[in-house]
């Protein structure tokens, strides 16, 4: 696992030097919108998203380069901390930590995607809620 984890840095850094992130942020930037909560409410989404697909980390250090081009970079910033902390509960690939607890139990239990999603959804979808309308005030 440590391995795995070390190798997250290495292969980000691979893709931030293909400049591969900053056209793909070229062709969504439009999608955020121009104000704080538009923003804010549509990075938390994005992060969400993103840090199921990729894992939580890569994520971060992936669009964190983009957030200077936000309203308002410090609360970004938040969001994104808020988003992608909260949203690695929704799956197993949601953070690096889900993969080492699953794979950990797994001599004691047999812990699969959908068993894991099905309390990870409503427990994301509501943290995720509640978190971004205290940030966002």
């Amino acid at each position: 696992m440590l391995v795995f984890f070390a190798a997250l840095f290495v292969v980000v850094e691979a893709l931030n030097a293909t400049g591969l992130p900053d056209q793909i942020y070229g062709h969504v930037r439009g999608l955020f919108g121009h104000t704080l909560a538009a923003q804010g409410w549509n990075l938390a989404w994005f992060s969400a998203l993103g840090s199921n697909i990729f894992s939580n980390v890569p994520f971060v250090l992936v669009a964190g380069k983009w957030i200077s081009n936000f309203v308002e970079p410090k609360r970004m910033w938040q969001v994104i901390a808020l988003a992608t902390t909260f949203s690695g509960d929704l799956t197993i690939l949601g953070s690096v930590a889900n993969i080492i607890v699953v794979e950990s139990a797994r001599k004691h239990v047999e812990v699969g995607f959908w068993d894991y999603a099905k309390f990870g959804l409503p427990v994301t979808v509501l943290t995720l809620v509640a978190g971004m309308r205290i940030l966002l005030r």
